[in-house]
């Protein structure tokens, strides 16, 4: 439906009935409203890219903000600034054994892998 047939359908009152009882919503709540300004073209430019995405004007600009505050935080790991000791599993033992110490070069390698 357009804007025009929305419109005309929900005019009509018996359409006006809500489908089913409140609930809450479940999960992580939002925190605190920012007000934030923008230039009505600004505005409108981002309300035509929420549309064309699917979600809404302020799912939008959250998950736009999002990214560019992961994007500008630091790695929380840079490389590591000692040997690591890791555990294995042994066949012999069925508690933790030490197998050796990685260099930050392998440990880096054994993370990606």
């Amino acid at each position: 439906m357009d804007e025009n047939q929305e419109h005309e359908f929900y005019r009509n009152p018996a359409n006006q009935v809500p489908a089913g009882p409140a609930y809450r919503r479940q999960g992580r709540r939002l925190s605190a409203t920012v007000p934030v300004r923008f230039p009505q073209s600004l505005i409108d430019a981002v309300k035509r890219l929420a549309d064309r995405d699917g979600v809404t004007v302020s799912s939008w600009i959250r998950k736009l903000v999002t990214r560019e505050v992961m994007r500008r935080q630091p790695a929380d790991v840079t490389i590591a600034s000692s040997l690591v000791r890791y555990e294995g599993w042994t066949p012999e033992n069925t508690s933790p054994a030490t197998i050796g110490a990685a260099t930050p070069e392998q440990l880096e390698v054994e993370c990606m892998a």
